[in-house]
């Protein structure tokens, strides 16, 4: 996913019920509070979320670079054509929202709860998803490359024709619906295995 986003500088305020275009925002920012706002076509560069509270927010066409969102939630809401590079979201809530063509790079979340999600053509790799949550998410076309889920949980979550086989998967907490014809490699089977109880003598 490559795109042209041209922006001009902007501070985050205070904003209600607004669609927000064409802006690049970096560094530190002042404590806001986002209701029912959407950043379209944006860029957020070296930004640490942390005194910025979300009271509802969509992305759309967004590239987040070297930002902090942790422990923020993003729960119901629309995340499309987005990239996260490099960033932070240790803790952070996507329950129940629609991810669609978006890319996670060399992210950091552990933690990070995807249940009730609807992703759809959505990239991940490089990145530390361990001690996840992905229970009850509806998927169609996920990719992904070396990452580490492990002791994250999939369940109720078809993983089918998705290749698990370069992420670490120690410890995951799968169950029966969610393994069926998901990609491992050979070493992976065994410990999959063990985790259903299979015994091989």
């Amino acid at each position: 996913m490559s795109r042209k986003i041209y922006t001009e500088d902007a501070r985050l305020t205070d904003l209600t019920e607004e669609t927000v275009s064409n802006k690049k925002f970096e560094g530190i920012q002042d404590k806001v509070i986002l209701k029912n706002v959407t950043f379209e076509d944006c860029i957020f560069k070296n930004v640490n979320f942390e005194n910025v509270e979300f009271a509802g927010v969509d992305f759309i066409n967004v590239i987040f670079e070297s930002c902090d969102l942790s422990n923020k939630s993003i729960d119901e809401r629309l995340i499309k054509n987005v990239i996260f590079n490099n960033c932070r979201l240790s803790g952070m809530s996507f329950i129940d929202s629609f991810i669609k063509n978006t890319e996670f790079n060399l992210v950091y979340g552990r933690y990070l709860n995807m249940s009730g999600s609807n992703m759809s053509d959505v990239k991940i790799k490089d990145c530390d998803f361990s001690e996840s949550s992905f229970i009850d998410v509806k998927i169609k076309k996920l990719s992904m490359n070396h990452n580490n889920f492990e002791k994250a949980e999939f369940l109720n979550t078809s993983l089918n024709n998705v290749d698990f086989s370069s992420s670490n998967i120690t410890g995951v907490l799968f169950d029966l619906y969610s393994v069926k014809g998901m990609i491992v490699d050979s070493l992976q089977c065994f410990e999959l295995m063990g985790l259903l109880g299979v015994k091989v003598k």
